[in-house]
């Protein structure tokens, strides 16, 4: 049977669960969080979200037979695939902070919050722990920008952009790792940590080959060697594709 994640339940009292509760020891997080915009994410996605880290820690459990092969794909996730996240939240960051140098905010403005809104995670490996922290890390920032938002400080186009790519810092760790672990089904198979550990033992699969780094941020953050893998398998945005990011919508106007 596949150790994917595909019981994902939500019950009663709102815990996203592992299908793994009540048969293993798991880990529950609670995350209390500011942002509408998360809130509106978190709403559409918080399944997929568990679902992915739980195919992780499948993997996890099942390369820690191998150190090389527990090595190879626990780099990735931290070293990679978290640091991309961190590194897009920190240049919307820097961004935010000189469009709010730039403006005069009103003071005296009160914003109205409706209470915390909550999500928990019931989790079967430490790594989910993760979810939960990014989440975090992701509204204290998103939260800041809606202030701005409400402030009149930014406009509704540079507060949309922002918002997007709020969710693309969250949906992108999850993209990588779905696109990353693809290769453990064969065909119409589910998805096989035992399968997958034969992959990660090979020293021809090249996890960057196959996650969808986005090149602005992979040379930011990647070696020589690393870029080299990931500009062999770079695929260049589709016409039409919307490429501006919040960052830049965040600078229009800022001066």
């Amino acid at each position: 049977m596949s150790d994917d994640n595909q019981g994902t339940q939500i019950n009663d009292t709102h815990i996203m669960s592992t299908r793994h509760a009540n048969k293993m020891k798991t880990l529950i997080s609670e995350v209390e969080y500011k942002s509408d915009s998360l809130h509106s994410y978190l709403a559409k996605n918080k399944v997929r979200i568990l679902n992915a880290f739980e195919r992780l820690a499948a993997v996890f459990r099942k390369a820690k037979e191998c150190r090389v092969a527990y090595d190879k794909i626990r780099s990735w996730h931290y070293d990679v695939n978290l640091l991309i996240a961190r590194t897009q939240l920190d240049l919307l960051q820097q961004l935010r902070v000189e469009k709010q140098a730039g403006v005069k905010l009103d003071n005296s403005v009160v914003l109205n919050r409706p209470e915390s809104y909550k999500i928990t995670y019931e989790v079967s490996h430490p790594l989910g722990l993760s979810i939960t922290q990014l989440i975090k890390e992701v509204d204290t920032e998103i939260d800041e920008i809606e202030s701005l938002y409400m402030r009149g400080a930014i406009d509704d186009i540079e507060y949309t952009h922002a918002c997007k790519q709020a969710s693309v810092i969250l949906s992108g760790v999850v993209d990588r790792i779905n696109k990353v672990t693809a290769r453990g089904k064969r065909g119409d198979i589910s998805f096989s940590p035992r399968y997958y550990l034969t992959l990660l033992q090979d020293p021809n699969f090249k996890l960057l080959a196959h996650c969808g780094v986005p090149m602005a941020i992979a040379e930011l953050i990647l070696d020589d060697t690393q870029m080299a893998i990931v500009r062999t398998h770079h695929k260049r945005p589709r016409a039409g594709d919307d490429t501006q990011t919040a960052s830049e919508a965040l600078r229009e106007n800022a001066e």
